[in-house]
C-alpha cells in the first residue's frame, strides 16, 4: 500500500531527534511565519530544532513568537574528538584544567600508563537527522546557508515544503501544492492531519500571519475559499489576528517612512510605457538613517499604493559603489525577457508582491545614472 506524502513526513518527524528548519535568503512573511510555526510544533514533539536563514529578519515580523531564535548556519560546526584505546590499558579517570591560553586534559589509567600511541584525534560534525526546507523553489534559494553546508544538504534527508510553480522538487520528500495561496496554508493542513491538538495560540498566530500577508489581508485576486477557511480555523485556535494586522500592515519603522518619502519625491512616471521608477542616492539612505534592508519595503510601498502600472522599479545605492536594482514586473509582462536583457547577474526572487514578480540585480562600480539609462532603454524597447 502506497504511503501518502503527509504520512512520510510524519514518520520522518517521529524518527528525527535533531531537525533544522531552513528558510530562503530573501525572507518573506510567509516563509518566516511558516518556519517559526514548524519550529514551535516540532518542539512540542520534544525535538531539538534550529531555524536558519542567511537573510535579515524584517522589522515588522519581529513580533512573531521566537523570531529572535534564527541562526546563520545549519550547524554550530564540528567537535574535536580525542579517542583513547582502552582495550588493554583501562581508563580510571578523566579530568581537565583550563588555563588562560590552553586546556589540559588528564587521562589516568588503572595500571599501565597511556602514551601517544593509545590516542586518536578526529573531527565529528554536530548530529543532524532531518532538514525541512520551507518556501524555496531550489536549493540555491537558500543562499549562504546552502553554500556553506552543501555537504549537509546532500547527506541529510530533506523535506521540501512550498507552494510556488517551478519548484525543483529537490527534497527526499516533496510537499508542493501550487494551488495553495501560501506555504502557511499547506502547513496548516499538514498539522491538522497530524496532531491538531498541538496547534496552540502561538503556532496559530504564525500560520495566520503567513496567510494574511500572502493574501494582502484577503484582498489579493488569487485568494481562494480554502485560504479563508484555513484562516478562520486558525483564529478559532487562538490566532491573534489584530496583532498581525497591526504589526505587518500598520507598523512601519521611521527610517522606512523617511526613505519612502524620498522615493516618492523622486518618483518618475511614464504613462506610455506603464512604468514607475525612483532613484535613491547614498545621501538618501544617510539622511533617512536607513540601509539596504529597506529597499524591498520601499518597492512594496509603491506596489501597494499605486495601480495600473506594469513595471515598478527602485534603483538605489545604499552602500558606496554598490548600486542595486529591484523591479516589480506585472504577471502580464514577460519577466524572463527583461531578465535576459539585464544580463546574467539579474535574478528572479522567490516571492511575489501581489500580481508582481520581483527581479533584482546588484552592480559594482556603476553609477546610478548609467543604470537608470540602461534600464529605461530595456523596458521601453
Amino acid at each position: 500500500m502506497e504511503i501518502s506524502v503527509e504520512q512520510q513526513i510524519f514518520d520522518q518527524f517521529k524518527r528525527a531527534a535533531k531537525i533544522a528548519v531552513v528558510l530562503p535568503e530573501h525572507l518573506t512573511a510567509d516563509s518566516v511565519a511558516t518556519g517559526l510555526a514548524l519550529k514551535l510544533f516540532l518542539q512540542k514533539l520534544q525535538k531539538e530544532v534550529v531555524i536558519c536563514s542567511s537573510g535579515e529578519m524584517p522589522l515588522n515580523l519581529r513580533f512573531l513568537p521566537q523570531a529572535n531564535s534564527f541562526q546563520k548556519q545549519v550547524s554550530q560546526g564540528s567537535s574535536f574528538v580525542i579517542s583513547v584505546d582502552t582495550a588493554v590499558k583501562k581508563l580510571d579517570e578523566v579530568s581537565y584544567q583550563k588555563r588562560e591560553d590552553k586546556v589540559q586534559i588528564y587521562l589516568k589509567s588503572l595500571a599501565q600508563e597511556f602514551d601517544q600511541n593509545d590516542l586518536n584525534f578526529s573531527l565529528e560534525k554536530s548530529p543532524l537527522d532531518l532538514i525541512v526546507a520551507v518556501g524555496g523553489k531550489s536549493l540555491e534559494d537558500f543562499g549562504r546557508i546552502y553554500e556553506q553546508s552543501a555537504d549537509r544538504f546532500f547527506e541529510t534527508p530533506k523535506i521540501n515544503i512550498d507552494h510556488k510553480p517551478g519548484n525543483e522538487y529537490f527534497g527526499t520528500i516533496n510537499l508542493v501544492d501550487i494551488t495553495a495561496t501560501s506555504t502557511a496554508e499547506i502547513l496548516t493542513e499538514l498539522f491538522q492531519k497530524y496532531e491538531e491538538q498541538l496547534v496552540d495560540e502561538d503556532i496559530a498566530t504564525c500560520l495566520l500571519a503567513g496567510i494574511i500577508e500572502k493574501t494582502a489581508s484577503f484582498q489579493h485576486v488569487q485568494t481562494t475559499p480554502k485560504a479563508f477557511i484555513k484562516a478562520s480555523e486558525l483564529i478559532s485556535f487562538g490566532g491573534r489576528q489584530q496583532e498581525i494586522i497591526k504589526n505587518i500592515f500598520k507598523t512601519k519603522s521611521l527610517p522606512l517612512l523617511k526613505l519612502w518619502g524620498r522615493a516618492l519625491a523622486r518618483m518618475k512616471v511614464d504613462e506610455g510605457a506603464g512604468l514607475v521608477h525612483s532613484v535613491l542616492a547614498l545621501s538618501d539612505f544617510e539622511k533617512s538613517e536607513s540601509n539596504e534592508s529597506e529597499i524591498l519595503p520601499v518597492l512594496r510601498e509603491f506596489v501597494d499604493n499605486i495601480s495600473g502600472y506594469k513595471i515598478i522599479a527602485v534603483i538605489a545605492e545604499a552602500q558606496k559603489n554598490q548600486p542595486h536594482l529591484v523591479v516589480a514586473v506585472h504577471e502580464q509582462v514577460p519577466a524572463a525577457a527583461i531578465m535576459e536583457r539585464l544580463g546574467a547577474s539579474a535574478k528572479l526572487m522567490n516571492f511575489q508582491l501581489g500580481n508582481y514578480k520581483i527581479i533584482e540585480q546588484s552592480y559594482d562600480n556603476a553609477t546610478l545614472e548609467n543604470i537608470e539609462s540602461r534600464f529605461l532603454g530595456i523596458v521601453k524597447s
